[in-house]
């Protein structure tokens, strides 16, 4: 007697998160992203733009929040709509809300 073969369904991410694609697109894509390197690079992803910009300080408009990154030389390598890379030895890293000024 010859056995059935079982139906395996393919791989679904949709199914495997529990909703559709359409939601899943805005949690994963469009969020600002912010990549450190131990070498003195730093990315930032899905930036807005630059708010103030000098080779000791670097603030950037994230969106709903501002990002101050300090430090030494530091400089702007690339500026895309959809990455900036920044060089040069980072100290510290801030973030702020919209209304909230930095010191």
């Amino acid at each position: 007697m010859r056995r059935k073969k079982k139906y395996k369904e393919a791989y679904s991410v949709r199914r495997a998160f529990g909703f559709g694609i359409q939601q899943i697109a805005p949690l994963l894509y469009g969020k600002p992203i912010l990549h450190l390197e131990c070498g003195g690079k730093a990315e930032i992803e899905n930036c807005k733009g630059i708010l103030q910009y000098d080779d000791r300080k670097l603030k950037l408009d994230m969106g709903n929040m501002w990002l101050l990154l300090e430090g030494d030389d530091l400089r702007v390598e690339t500026y895309r709509e959809s990455c900036l890379t920044i060089r040069g030895r980072i100290f510290s890293v801030r973030l702020g809300g919209e209304g909230e000024q930095h010191r």
